[in-house]
């Protein structure tokens, strides 16, 4: 409690209450909020970093503008922790942050009218509030429409774009840029150079707003400022470089302390009574109030699991002679760099998400980092091809669809025979329906010159990037967030472009089951250990499909289960029954793949469970087809 006010962060109903504080009880709230984050974070894991960074500026942001009616977009929102609990969805935060059928990690339109726009990729922010500006123009309103996006978001085209368009639109748009010199690692490029040199000051901004008033006062005074600051902004040309954003036409204050909640308020409400598109530039640091994800430089603070509060040490199961897939694929690349001094790595700002820190250490002059920048990362990759190089693009399923053209015109058109590592293929899971990467089959097959693969286990993926490298076609591989052993316990077999695995039954079986990705081993375990006697498929490649082996199961007549949890129908299941109606097959098809629609997040295991997609669905659907 503070003073006759009542602060305890589960009793928050709206941010109205902060325009009653001072600015000694807002610090105290900055705190409470900042350590709420730690906790609850460290026990269900989420984005840390990001939110510690921007506590004070957030407070700072609803103490001066008026929430819903102003609109406040985060820019990606998984930085939007702060904003959720003083929205008055604490209680939700603190119980079932990210859970399964819980609050979001990110701003959700559904989840509260505070909540004005949704976004989970980067640079969204600018464009969307350009949107709210020319709706607000034409329904003849004029309520403050505010922008928060980061340093390295803005360097991404849709950023600049939208900076490019809010010229031409009448009304404003106030832009807070979030400088904390962070991207989810360091950030990269010219762009984020140029911030370091950008200085100027509120007392300027103010003084500059108050001689206008005055002089418009006066006879001639509107005629007399705007020619003091056309010769005024002519002989500063002379001697300083002008800034990015007035290039863009666009006023700017800053940098201030980000940290300051006193000093934000106050450029704020400059930037409120200011007549035209103004940008604050905030200088925040990333991981604020926890050493731990202060002190780091690499982004492995920026989304984490459980961890220990006070030691600082993650809280994720260890299993024996296992590593995640990020890390088995991108030592499997470094082989493959060491003996090949063609290869380049290229990623677009997910050098610790993907585990690529030892590729970027040891081949420093062999490895790209090109920020929030998918479609240039593709177009780049193909000349870098046809200049004597062969690249290797690591990139996020769904950060895959922002470069759809130039993969399809770039690149396959000219069939440049590119290797693309497929991070977070499949549900991922807490973060829910923008980072589920299901789409990508669907949208790959239909381009020409794409083979799109998906290993069942490390010596799989091994022998996959041995083709790959060596093939001449742009090469998809797919793999999925978890776990893998290093050494895989099952068969060995050779691996050749569209080949799949047949186990055939023993006895004549009633049942094929076609599975997918690393999925499998654990289904035939299952299988097995049920007494399910079926023909086993496993559907190493996407495209091309294995003919032959679809032509021996298909020929049997026998019911097929497709179980594929990486992709949705119209991946594998459809070009299996296109095959099927073009040789003229009438077998029973079941399809078991992820629905078509955006998957809410919770724990993978229970989202398989409420898609009816788990392996005890497979089994009661494989026993039913059996009776």
């Amino acid at each position: 409690m503070v003073g006759d006010l009542i602060l305890n962060l589960d009793e928050i109903t709206g941010p109205e209450f902060l325009k009653k504080l001072d600015n000694k009880e807002l610090i105290l709230l900055a705190k409470d909020i900042r350590k709420s984050i730690i906790d609850v974070v460290s026990t269900k894991g989420g984005h840390l970093s990001s939110n510690l960074g921007v506590v004070e500026l957030t407070i700072a942001l609803h103490t001066v503008f008026n929430a819903p009616k102003d609109k406040i977009i985060f820019d990606v929102g998984h930085q939007s922790y702060t904003h959720k609990i003083l929205t008055g969805r604490y209680n939700e935060f603190k119980n079932s942050l990210r859970d399964f059928k819980g609050i979001s990690g990110y701003q959700k339109i559904k989840e509260s009218e505070y909540d004005c726009y949704e976004a989970g990729h980067s640079s969204t922010s600018i464009s969307a509030a350009c949107g709210f500006l020319k709706a607000q123009e034409i329904n003849l309103e004029n309520n403050e429409i505010i922008a928060v996006i980061g340093d390295s978001s803005i360097t991404s085209g849709l950023a600049l774009e939208g900076l490019n368009n809010l010229s031409s639109i009448k009304g404003k748009v106030i832009i807070v840029l979030n400088d904390n010199g962070m991207a989810i690692s360091r950030p990269v490029g010219g762009v984020s150079k140029t911030f370091s040199k950008i200085r100027s000051s509120i007392t300027y901004t103010s003084t500059k707003n108050r001689f206008r008033k005055i002089l418009s006062k006066i006879p001639f005074g509107a005629k007399i400022y705007v020619f003091l600051r056309y010769l005024k902004n002519s002989i500063r040309r002379l001697f300083i470089e002008t800034t990015l954003f007035e290039n863009f036409n666009l006023d700017y204050i800053g940098p201030i302390d980000g940290h300051n909640i006193k000093k934000m308020i106050k450029a704020f409400n400059v930037a409120k009574n200011s007549h035209k598109s103004i940008v604050v530039h905030v200088v925040t640091k990333k991981g604020f109030g926890y050493k731990p994800a202060e002190d780091d430089k690499y982004g492995k603070w920026h989304g984490v699991e459980k961890f220990d509060v006070f030691t600082g040490e993650f809280s994720t199961s260890n299993e024996e002679n296992s590593i995640s897939w990020s890390e088995a694929i991108a030592n499997i690349v470094h082989e493959f760099m060491i003996r090949d001094s063609k290869i380049v790595t290229i990623t677009p700002a997910m050098i610790e998400g993907s585990k690529l820190s030892k590729i970027f250490r040891d081949f420093s002059n062999r490895s790209i980092d090109v920020g929030i920048s998918e479609e240039h990362a593709f177009t780049m990759s193909g000349s870098m091809y046809l200049g004597g190089l062969h690249p290797y693009i690591s990139i996020y399923s769904t950060f895959l669809q922002r470069a759809y053209d130039e993969v399809c015109h770039d690149v396959a058109r000219m069939n440049l025979p590119l290797v693309v590592g497929v991070d977070r293929a499949g549900i991922v899971g807490k973060d829910g329906d923008t980072h589920q990467g299901i789409f990508d089959v669907a949208f790959l097959k239909t381009i020409p010159n794409t083979i799109i693969a998906m290993p069942k286990d490390y010596d799989d993926a091994k022998k996959l990037y041995e083709i790959a490298f060596q093939y001449k076609n742009l090469f998809f591989i797919r793999y999925p967030r978890g776990k893998t052993k290093i050494e895989s316990d099952e068969d060995k077999n050779n691996v050749y472009i569209g080949k799949w695995d047949l186990f055939e039954s023993n006895a004549s079986s009633n049942l094929n089951i076609i599975v997918t990705g690393p999925n499998f081993d654990i289904v035939r375990k299952k299988l097995s250990k049920e007494k399910i006697d079926s023909n086993l498929v496993f559907a190493r490649f996407y495209k091309p499909i294995d003919k032959d082996v679809l032509k021996k199961i298909c020929d049997n007549g026998k019911t097929i289960i497709v179980y594929d949890i990486y992709s949705t129908k119209e991946g594998l299941y459809d070009s299996i029954c296109e095959y099927m109606i073009e040789n003229k097959y009438n077998s029973k098809v079941i399809n078991l793949s992820v629905p078509t629609d955006f998957i809410q997040h919770g724990n993978i295991d229970e989202i398989l469970i409420s898609l009816n997609l788990s392996i005890d669905d497979l089994v009661k659907i494989a026993k039913g087809e059996l009776k």
